[in-house]
């Protein structure tokens, strides 16, 4: 144990080769992320542009790359040895921990509160902790409804025209379904953030707005479970997708076993090359319309820099309209800035519906462990699917748990 603490600050301080001036007099300002090789290009070319404006003449930032995987515990430890940096990208779901562990700047002390509302509101409230705004949203995702469009002219269904809502789902589901052939109309995931759309959708909260009572057990979280669950147990148009060992809906959807599935554009271009005649439709709607979860990361700025509102301008030019048109453009990645969503123009049509879907998104549930919520509470939902528990009992075991060992955290 000791020797990994040792080897962790050994790896920390090889991070942080501490330059505080550049050769110029310039302050330095680390900012650490988790971008691939054609996003870090772009990133240098925006710093580049930040640090040739004359109001920021003194300031250089100092891009530092970490591995997406490892970049919660590095951080942990940086932080916890006072050699963090002084922003960072991080996972939208790490805002919560870092934010209640005093470790992020309340971005309303540098004037949040007056541009807040041109960043799409799903994202944004990723950054709501506690009643303060802990981070800008940097980049973003969403999940909507892939379909084959040669299955559904096989089932005699108009190949444009995905389902709008979840009784018209069902309704087609039917028809694309052929058991006796390994065929079936969707393939799904079954985890708290993949079921967030069916939540979404019915107006369900996972979590009270103070953050200290579970909702799971509400009507409303039960009849978008209970909806779910029956597209595998009484309409049997669902694969078992989400069973150990069944084929993933990425692996269906690819092989032309399902014919729909939830996923985000990650995707895209996957699917694209094993050319599959596919579309996207938004996710169908339930009693409150159609709605998604949030995927994607944040941007955070950290209480131990001694220059916080110099890293504040960076983020909030990183994160303008224009910038981000580029940024997205080049990267085919959807706007966190909705004043950006009319300066992008997407050749791929499918990438202009992720738009549209993104503008539907709920902010995802705040806890401190995303993680620890899933842990406790999905193997709740397979007791749904495996018979061993009914929507109500099964919801209502789920918030005992979250109650006892999720919210007390």
């Amino acid at each position: 144990m000791a020797f990994a603490v040792f080897y962790g600050l050994l790896l920390i301080l090889s991070w942080n080769q501490v330059v505080s001036r550049t050769p110029d007099g310039r302050t330095v300002l680390a900012f650490w992320h988790t971008y691939g090789d054609e996003e870090t290009s772009i990133l240098k070319e925006i710093i580049t542009e930040w640090e040739k404006k004359p109001e920021n003449a003194g300031w250089a930032i100092r891009a530092i790359r970490l591995p997406f995987d490892g970049h919660k515990p590095k951080l942990r430890t940086a932080l916890t040895v006072g050699l963090g940096p002084d922003m960072a990208r991080v996972d939208w779901s790490f805002v919560a921990e870092l934010a209640r562990k005093n470790s992020t700047v309340d971005l309303s002390e540098f004037g949040f509160d007056k541009i807040k509302d041109q960043y799409v509101p799903g994202p944004l409230q990723t950054n709501f902790i506690d009643g303060k705004y802990q981070g800008f949203p940097e980049q973003t995702n969403c999940l909507a409804l892939y379909y084959n469009k040669t299955m559904f002219r096989k089932a005699g269904l108009d190949p444009d025209r995905p389902p709008k809502t979840w009784d018209e789902f069902i309704e087609m589901g039917k028809k694309l379904t052929n058991s006796d052939k390994g065929i079936f109309a969707f393939g799904m995931d079954n985890s708290v953030w993949f079921s967030l759309p069916f939540f979404n959708t019915f107006g369900a909260k996972l979590i009270s707005g103070d953050g200290t009572k579970c909702l799971l057990n509400s009507e409303e979280a039960v009849k978008a479970i209970q909806l779910k669950a029956d597209l595998f147990l009484t309409h049997k148009i669902e694969a078992g997708a989400w069973r150990a060992g069944g084929t993933t809906p990425e692996q269906g959807f690819q092989n032309q076993l399902y014919a729909m599935i939830l996923s985000g554009p990650w995707n895209l271009p996957k699917f694209i090359n094993s050319k599959i005649d596919f579309g996207i439709g938004l996710i169908p709607a339930g009693p409150k319309g159609t709605s998604s979860n949030v995927g994607g990361n944040n941007a955070v700025i950290f209480k131990s820099s001694k220059y916080p509102k110099a890293c504040y301008d960076f983020l909030v030019y990183f994160t303008s309209p224009e910038v981000q048109a580029r940024w997205c453009q080049k990267l085919s990645q959807i706007p966190v800035n909705m004043k950006a969503y009319d300066l992008v123009k997407f050749e791929d049509k499918n990438l202009n519906v992720f738009l549209e879907q993104m503008k539907t998104t709920v902010g995802n549930p705040v806890v401190t462990s995303f993680e620890m919520l899933e842990n406790v509470v999905n193997p709740e939902l397979e007791a749904i699917l495996t018979g061993q528990k009914t929507a109500s009992e099964a919801m209502r075991d789920a918030c005992l748990k979250v109650e006892t060992k999720v919210l007390t955290q």
